[in-house]
């Protein structure tokens, strides 16, 4: 009976998660009050302090995590009032898109890449192991592909309805994740 109604939620979540597919109206959404929330930051001098906040350490969560981290800080009233005023009543959905729009976007930017980058990280991991590289750079480089390592696995997560949806707004979302270009 337990493995029968275990089942049944499983299905249950699974048709869930199909029936919200990413759209293009949300990512457009989303992109608006995330380029809302850089132009309050800027205007009210916060950046800095904002970039300071903890690193994000799971790939899959990378939004999620610095709105945990925004809850901590003063400044966290006013960003949920920008989120708000930009179709977001709870900061928590705001924060869930922008993870998978990220998870989808790496996605998309790996997607054709994986055995070069495997090969790259296994040279990398060669290179420590010969005994040539000094103690502290090694324990930087080990770092370096422990991360490495964890942004493909949830890169490689990415549903392929989400990543679809990413790639038709990709010109929009190169526009925020890298404003230089």
């Amino acid at each position: 009976m337990r493995q029968t109604l275990s089942a049944i939620v499983f299905l249950f979540i699974a048709s869930l998660a199909q029936a919200q597919d990413l759209t293009d109206a949300e990512i457009q959404k989303w992109v608006k009050a995330y380029q809302a929330i850089i132009n309050w930051a800027e205007s009210a001098n916060i950046e800095e302090e904002l970039d300071n906040k903890a690193e994000p350490n799971e790939y899959s969560r990378i939004f999620s995590q610095m709105m945990e981290h925004s809850k901590k800080s003063k400044y966290y009233d006013t960003l949920v009032d920008v989120l708000d005023d930009n179709g977001y009543s709870d900061p928590t959905k705001w924060s869930d898109t922008g993870d998978r729009i990220m998870l989808a976007y790496v996605a998309n930017e790996m997607d054709g890449q994986e055995a070069e980058m495997k090969q790259q990280l296994q040279q990398m991991q060669a290179m420590m192991n010969s005994g040539m590289v000094p103690p502290e750079q090694k324990a930087m480089m080990e770092q370096m592909l422990a991360e490495s390592g964890k942004a493909m696995q949830a890169a490689s997560a990415a549903p392929e309805a989400d990543k679809k949806a990413v790639k038709r707004n990709q010109a929009l979302l190169n526009s925020i994740m890298d404003p230089g270009e």
